[in-house]
């Protein structure tokens, strides 16, 4: 009996691993829908790869159905990631190689539940490694040495970014760069760019001019202005996760990624005003973990001071970044504990009045005239614009004459389908303001009859940042003061006027020349990915859909304003690394909180609580 009973295990066994391997075949045969292909296709289906994936992928799958009851709900946020990872590979890689999605197109729906079932086993196999991976830190307070060891980090990274500068002399002078300044140097202002950005840095570079009778001393000097800046807000990170007992390796690891890692020394040396913008919703995630976790150490003025002037540059430097501070508010009252919401609040509430304190404080005394409305109606005016250059012939004639009012003919012949500035520049703001109601009709009329040319124009203009393999080349065939965009434009490389490059390191001048506008770090496998926004993007949706099925709720709400950031960066023009520079910063920071448990508290003592703790 015991013999019968012993084959007839080992034969519904042996059908699992049928089953197993089935499951496994199905998902690689639909792998090809997600890549983008060339000539016949064959890239990967008639390819050794796809055999090494299969036989790679088949016991972590058959481990997922047969052994770690994946299947019994352990894992449906696991599902619901795969089933959003499956979306942006399928969507994006037709967006990236035709230039559109085909709707109709039947293989691409059928595999989706396919590859959604495949990925979502492989992704809970990952998280059940994560969850016995995760260390149990153990909180320590901050000792004399503390103050050396800052230090020391805080003039490695000015050492490291001022070789740079020097390399870049007098730093990357790009991205309304030039707008800004000479608002400052005319003495005329609007509230296109933040206010308190536009005088910080056209007031330092005309100090520096007036000074040494140097533009490009005045702009190195607002570059030492945010490495200083960067580098107090990287060491304040450190400090964080020491004074948490994170291992020394990973702290180590951080250190060399703030200060070595292209992208970072790229946008501190950058005059973008995402850099401080970032900065301040690091800051903000930092303190919100210490608020949302600590029940003493928080429980000081000084702390909550910070978070308000961190909140407060979060909304000051870019105009999303007030948005997000206003849904943060409530937010943090509710999830700072009881003894700790009446402190919360104010930090809040203080942040919001000095943005209105100071922003319209500054608009009023610079006579700064309103924001235009064409950064709000960005994704309706491109998709009208599609529209009007891709499918004239759904529009009727009374349409099109409508669409005139808003848009002159030369803007709409403009039209890109990855970038919205060059048909929304000559947005006519004077009539929208007299007939908003005319502009909706329109937009709601066309988009009846054309819904798949709609979803496809900001498809087109955000898939860069969800979609992992995407090109960054959306300002192709643009010329600029030096040079002409052509297969990359990842980052805005040049000194634009009045500044000129002057560089006393070539050799690394042009080692950021080939990063920001060639696809040089794309050839290199994996490596690519670390500068790749749409693969951070699945990072970070992995990490945070990992604490909601740890129940972390707490921790992964002080991620929200990068979830909040993104939602508002794929509304926007175009897609950039600038936009979601977030991403980077908070990198390490979102590996110590997948990588341990939360704080908690037992007879009067910190701890960590987590998986290792049961």
């Amino acid at each position: 009996m015991e013999a019968k009973a012993g084959k007839t295990m080992n034969l519904s066994r042996n059908y699992q691993k049928l089953i197993s391997a089935a499951v496994t075949l199905l998902g690689v045969v639909c792998i090809p829908q997600m890549l983008l292909s060339s000539g016949k296709g064959l890239d990967f289906s008639n390819s050794f790869l796809s055999v090494l994936l299969w036989g790679l992928s088949f016991p972590a799958a058959d481990r997922a159905l047969w052994k770690d009851k994946v299947l019994k709900g352990r894992t449906a946020w696991g599902f619901f990631g795969a089933f959003l990872f499956v979306m942006a590979c399928l969507f994006g890689s037709r967006l990236e190689a035709a230039g559109y999605v085909d709707f109709t197109d039947w293989r691409m729906w059928v595999s989706i539940p396919l590859l959604t079932f495949f990925f979502g086993l492989l992704i809970g196999e990952l998280w059940i490694w994560l969850e016995g991976k995760r260390v149990i830190p153990v909180c320590r307070e901050e000792h004399m040495h503390g103050f050396r060891e800052n230090l020391m980090v805080f003039l490695l990274f000015m050492l490291v970014w001022g070789i740079i500068l020097l390399a870049v002399y007098p730093g990357f002078f790009v991205y309304d760069a030039q707008d800004e300044f000479n608002q400052v140097a005319m003495r005329q202002f609007t509230t296109h760019h933040p206010l308190l950005h536009v005088l910080l840095l056209g007031g330092i570079i005309s100090l520096g001019n007036k000074l040494f009778s140097s533009y490009n001393t005045g702009i190195a000097l607002y570059m030492l202005f945010q490495m200083s800046v960067m580098a107090g807000c990287f060491t304040y990170i450190l400090a964080f996760f020491r004074k948490r007992g994170t291992v020394r390796w990973f702290r180590i690891v951080s250190l060399l990624y703030f200060a070595f890692f292209p992208v970072i020394q790229m946008y501190v040396l950058c005059s973008a005003k995402d850099t401080l913008y970032s900065a301040g919703m690091l800051l903000v995630i930092v303190l919100l973990l210490q608020l949302f976790e600590e029940k003493e150490s928080f429980g000081s003025w000084k702390k909550f001071v910070l978070l308000s002037a961190a909140l407060f540059c979060m909304a000051a430097m870019r105009h999303n970044g007030f948005y997000i501070m206003l849904l943060m508010i409530p937010v943090m009252f509710l999830a700072s504990g009881r003894e700790k919401r009446k402190k919360a609040l104010a930090a809040g509430i203080g942040a919001l009045a000095l943005y209105f304190l100071v922003t319209g404080g500054l608009g009023r005394v610079l006579h700064a005239q309103a924001e235009e409305n064409q950064e709000m109606l960005t994704v309706p005016i491109q998709q009208l614009a599609r529209v009007y250059a891709c499918s004239p012939s759904v529009m009727t004639q009374e349409e099109q004459e409508t669409l005139l009012v808003f848009l002159p003919e030369e803007a709409l012949k403009r039209y890109t389908p990855k970038l919205s500035d060059s048909v929304k520049i000559d947005f006519n703001n004077e009539r929208y303001k007299e007939n908003p109601s005319l502009f909706w009709k329109l937009w709601w009329s066309v988009g009846g009859k054309a819904p798949a040319a709609y979803l496809n124009a900001w498809l087109l203009t955000s898939y860069g940042f969800w979609y992992p393999d995407a090109v960054i080349d959306v300002y192709r065939g643009n010329t600029v003061f030096t040079y002409t965009y052509e297969d990359s434009s990842y980052f805005g490389f040049e000194t634009e006027l009045p500044g000129v490059r002057e560089s006393k390191i070539p050799l690394l001048n042009e080692w950021f020349r080939r990063l920001s506008l060639e696809v040089f770090q794309q050839k290199v496998p994996v490596i690519s990915m670390l500068f790749s926004p749409g693969f951070l993007f699945l990072v970070y949706l992995s990490g945070l859909l990992f604490l909601m099925k740890q129940k972390d709720y707490v921790r992964m709400l002080a991620f929200l304003p990068v979830v909040l950031n993104w939602l508002t960066v794929i509304l926007g023009p175009t897609y950039l690394v600038r936009y979601v520079l977030i991403f980077w910063f908070a990198l390490p920071v979102l590996g110590y909180v997948v990588s341990t448990g939360k704080l908690c508290y037992t007879n009067g003592k910190t701890g960590i609580s987590g998986k290792m703790n049961e």
